[in-house]
């Protein structure tokens, strides 16, 4: 007997899993969510998508009526806007986010981090602030990354930041040092960054004026401050 292609269910849970439940689908709308809204530009969030598999979600995100693509102008890429349908989901991803950050257990996925995914996702959490100088660059260093993903450049510049992956020839403000894994457990709030400059797993070197404060304008991930449950009661996360 052929397999159904929905749960051949009416209600609302059944028909809201057709259309959020499949592959990549939570993600890429997180990178809508968070005010992407060109092509390359979401992928940059969810680097590991195929260019053809992107491509298919946002067509079934605009069948289904979650987003609107339009002309941004005369020789401009398409744009791709949540529509009020779409913005609704902004607190079912953010549940989900919050569910994972709690009850997950984040240590099997530390095996692979995604270097450049990392790096995006500092890049839209770090915080312009006013004390900081007109072009001011961060440096960030992991050495345990592979080849061509050690370094990556913050450069932040006419209220932008812009993420380099190749040295912009600018003079560096800051660098930061840490194993990929550090970063990764400090960003998600698993390790605290003080605690981790006390014990030499991250170093922030640069004038004191600007790594005094950099808890202040490096910030945290999004669900940082959402305390783990007990190692003991949490999802142990199958890798493969």
């Amino acid at each position: 007997m052929q397999e159904r292609n929905g749960y051949g269910q009416y209600c609302p849970l059944s028909m809201a899993a057709e259309i959020l439940c499949t592959r990549w689908t939570v993600l890429i709308l997180r990178q809508l969510l968070e005010g992407a809204s060109g092509f390359n530009e979401i992928r940059r969030g969810v680097p590991l998508v195929s260019r053809t598999l992107l491509a298919q979600r946002l067509r079934e995100f605009e069948a289904f009526g979650l987003v609107s693509r339009g002309s941004e102008g005369p020789g401009k890429p398409a744009a791709y806007r949540l529509t009020e349908a779409g913005k609704a989901l902004g607190e079912v991803v953010r549940a989900i986010a919050v569910w994972g950050q709690e009850w997950i257990d984040v240590e099997p996925s530390l095996a692979d981090v995604d270097t450049d995914f990392l790096m995006w996702d500092i890049r839209r959490h770090v915080r312009r602030l006013p004390s900081l100088p007109d072009r001011f660059v961060v440096r960030f260093h992991f050495p345990d990354a592979p080849e061509g993903k050690r370094l990556h450049w913050l450069v932040f510049a006419r209220g932008e930041v812009d993420l380099c992956y190749v040295d912009p020839g600018f003079e560096i403000d800051v660098q930061v040092e840490a194993a990929l894994k550090t970063m990764v457990r400090i960003w998600i709030g698993s390790q605290g960054l003080s605690g981790a400059l006390a014990s030499g797993d991250i170093q922030i070197d640069g004038p004191r004026k600007y790594t005094s404060n950099a808890a202040d304008w490096l910030g945290l991930g999004s669900l940082a401050a959402i305390q783990k449950r007990p190692a003991e009661l949490r999802v142990l996360r199958a890798i493969g």
